[in-house]
């Protein structure tokens, strides 16, 4: 498969610098049932010319309903997929394991992309996905490269991996901040980006709050794998995605165009090809949040992720305040010595030390000297403030300006008692693509001076805004006159009908169907057994320490260790009595192949025969002969995730903490005494505080982390490496 550069669109603009600076591939929203509900977004109106225009360019477009669903909502959703799908969108991103089961029933021959925020990061997750009748994971951002290429190795799956953008602090699908403390989910596209907010950390001791460390302790920085391409393809990433659907034209131009370049040297046999300067200069310029994350979580352990001193856009350090002088009227002229040459509307952030005092875009900038300009602002500032650049106003220009054509040949025949033909060719992927348009009546010969040969050629190769760059023009003349009106009404219509045929022979291999009365066929999707919430199941559940615990004769318990080792399992048994059959296993939320090595062991020493998955890849082990429970991890919030749950051997659920939902279901429902993290980190947030790497490990329990009147306290799990989970305070 070729290498694939995806970019994001959140409107029309960004979709359009996409196209132009060579994505071949675009994923965005409609108005409904997105993760970025914020974005401004298409709508089912549009949906259709959107992909139109896309597939002349061979871009593909994926449709993103990769939100938590309700019972009620999936006739609207059937309404916009089947939009979607006459259209000929290529294919849909999808978290909700029961909008995977009803397109899948419903729209025969749809493509689905399973979308990074159902979790997938390991190989028994990609099996499950692949299994669903998925052809394409987005790995979380917290899949390791050893477990890229075991996906690779096992599967048939196309792989998409993020390398450039915004990074999620928490497990993606899996973060609940937002939504249970303001009521808008991330898992419905309404995230409120608690994580960007200031914490202060530290521990109780006496009475009294001792703090450890303070800022924006829960805000990652960026991400940046463009040093890292090559590494990303040999362990077999075939898409590779730039995030940000809700970033300006301007960062789309600029990500677009730097990858762009990488993957053309890489796939020119450039191997290992790297970013230049020039390129790094321009990403940070677009958006970054500090120093990018250059490997992230690729590599074994726990990163150092969080960008603690800054929240926002700083850009990139590009010189100092010399001097400020009063101008008029509550004016400055600002000078300013600077690496980068300053022109008309740059962005610049002016800091103190690490504190951001302002920010202003410029006017008329002008070089008073070697890398010295002044310009005036009403903003004040003052001298010795380091000053960023975050807006390259040329740079930005230049990317934004460019643009993007589909080569043509034209054949024109101009001879005397003939229609005037016009013949357009195209190559599309290998393959000519012909159209011919004729004049409704024949030429006739020239009374005066015949039109000449050249004139034709030049008449014929204007294409205005067709999108299309006429490379070579052949014309075949015997000295006819010929209107000008004649030649541009043919050259119109060849090249409309060319347009079109290209648009088909990109289109040729999208088979997705509507069924017919999609909508009414929904119901009986969903008609298995009714049970009574009464008679749920209850879990009692264990966490950390066993000890202390008594446990019912009869009883089942729910385990949840902070060591996840079977020496440690063993012991918890022990101490509460309990034998492997008595007992339930909770699995971790993440586990990459290292972990899934120990869980693995786990069990065959420990004769535990059920567990509760917390998510995707814990189904799997319904098909090694244990019974799962779909935790609240899996976010099960409709009658349809639970009939895919079932087809996949779960034999109980529980339901998703943010939504209730009703309906024939077919699966029981179990309750746990639980808890649930409101964020699950892959990164260790003690490195965050004290800077120290993991030989020099500073985990300590009883970790709060406060901002305003609300209060977390931090627990870890231990597996081949350690994962923390954020869990609401109790009061």
């Amino acid at each position: 498969m070729r290498l694939e550069l995806l970019a994001p669109a959140g409107d029309m603009k960004s979709f359009e610098a996409a196209l132009a600076c060579g994505a071949d591939a675009v994923y965005l929203g409609l108005d409904d049932f997105n993760a970025r509900m914020k974005a401004e977004n298409f709508s089912k109106d549009n949906i259709e010319s959107v992909v139109k225009r896309a597939h002349f360019y061979g871009v593909k477009v994926f449709v993103t309903v990769n939100t938590i669903l309700q019972n009620q909502e999936f006739k609207s959703l059937i309404s916009l997929v089947k939009a979607c799908v006459l259209a000929k969108v290529d294919a849909f991103l999808v978290q909700d394991l029961g909008v995977a089961y009803v397109l899948k029933s419903l729209f025969p021959g749809v493509l689905l992309h399973a979308s990074t925020q159902l979790g997938v990061h390991n190989l028994y997750g990609a099996k499950v996905a692949e299994k669903l009748g998925f052809s394409r994971v987005v790995l979380s951002r917290e899949a390791k490269l050893e477990d890229i290429k075991a996906i690779r190795e096992n599967t048939n799956l196309e792989i998409e991996y993020f390398v450039q953008g915004a990074l999620c602090v928490a497990f993606s699908g899996n973060c609940y901040m937002s939504s249970k403390e303001q009521g808008a989910s991330g898992n419905r596209g309404l995230c409120k980006q608690l994580c960007r907010l200031p914490y202060v950390a530290g521990y109780e001791k006496d009475g009294k709050f001792e703090k450890a460390g303070e800022g924006y302790l829960l805000s990652a920085r960026d991400l940046s794998l463009a040093c890292d391409m090559q590494a990303l393809i040999d362990a077999g990433v075939t898409s590779f995605k730039i995030e940000g659907r809700l970033r300006r034209e301007g960062y789309v131009a600029q990500a677009v165009s730097v990858y762009r370049k990488i993957l053309d040297r890489i796939e020119a046999g450039e191997r290992n090809a790297q970013p230049t300067a020039e390129d790094k200069d321009r990403l940070k310029a677009s958006f970054s949040r500090g120093e990018y994350l250059e490997r992230a979580y690729l590599a074994p352990g726990t990163p150092f992720v969080i960008e603690k001193r800054f929240n926002s856009h700083i850009g990139r350090r590009i010189g100092v305040v010399k001097k400020v002088v009063p101008f008029k009227d509550g004016l400055y002229e600002v000078y300013i010595e600077s690496s980068h040459s300053l022109s008309r509307g740059d962005g610049l952030k002016f800091f103190a030390g690490e504190t951001e005092k302002a920010s202003l875009g410029v006017g008329d900038p002008k070089a008073v000297g070697k890398n010295l300009y002044s310009f005036v602002t009403k903003t004040a500032v003052k001298a010795g403030y380091t000053v960023n650049l975050t807006l390259d106003s040329v740079s930005e220009g230049e990317a934004l300006a460019v643009t993007r054509t589909v080569p043509v040949a034209l054949k024109v025949r101009a001879i005397c008692g003939e229609p005037l033909e016009v013949r357009a060719e195209a190559n599309v992927n290998g393959k000519e693509i012909v159209f011919s348009a004729q004049s409704e009546n024949a030429l006739e010969k020239a009374t005066n001076k015949p039109t000449e040969a050249s004139e034709i050629a030049t008449q014929c190769s204007k294409v205005a805004d067709s999108g299309f760059e006429v490379l070579d023009i052949v014309v075949d003349a015997d000295g006819v006159f010929l209107p000008k009106s004649v030649a541009n009404s043919v050259r119109r219509d060849a090249l409309a009908g060319l347009k079109e045929a290209i648009i088909a022979c990109n289109e040729q291999e999208i088979t997705a169907v509507p069924v017919e009365n999609a909508e009414e066929r929904l119901e009986a999707l969903a008609q298995g057994e009714e049970y009574d919430f009464a008679d749920c199941e209850r879990l009692n559940r264990v966490e950390q320490e066993a000890s202390g615990v008594i446990v019912k004769k009869g009883e089942r318990v729910l385990l949840a260790p902070a060591d996840y080792s079977a020496k440690s399992l063993v012991r918890m048994l022990e101490t509460l009595d309990l034998c492997g059959k008595d007992a339930v296993l909770q699995l971790p939320i993440i586990a990459n192949g290292e972990d899934m090595k120990i869980l693995e062991d786990m069990l065959s020493k420990c004769g535990i025969k059920t567990l509760v998955s917390e998510n995707i890849y814990g189904l799997y082990f319904a098909d090694k002969g244990y019974k799962v429970i779909a935790g609240a991890g899996h976010n099960v919030a409709n009658r349809f995730a639970v009939e895919c749950l079932k087809s996949l051997g779960a034999v109980a659920y529980a339901e998703s903490i943010e939504y209730a939902q009703d309906g024939r279901l077919a699966l029981p429902r179990v309750e746990t005494e639980s808890e649930i993290p409101l964020m699950t980190f892959a990164h260790c947030p003690f490195k965050t505080i004290y800077g120290n790497p993991c030989d020099k490990c500073s985990f300590r329990r009883g970790l709060t982390v406060r901002r305003e009147r609300h209060e977390y306290t931090v627990r870890r799990v231990r597996l081949s490496q350690c994962y923390f989970g954020l869990f609401a305070k109790e009061k």
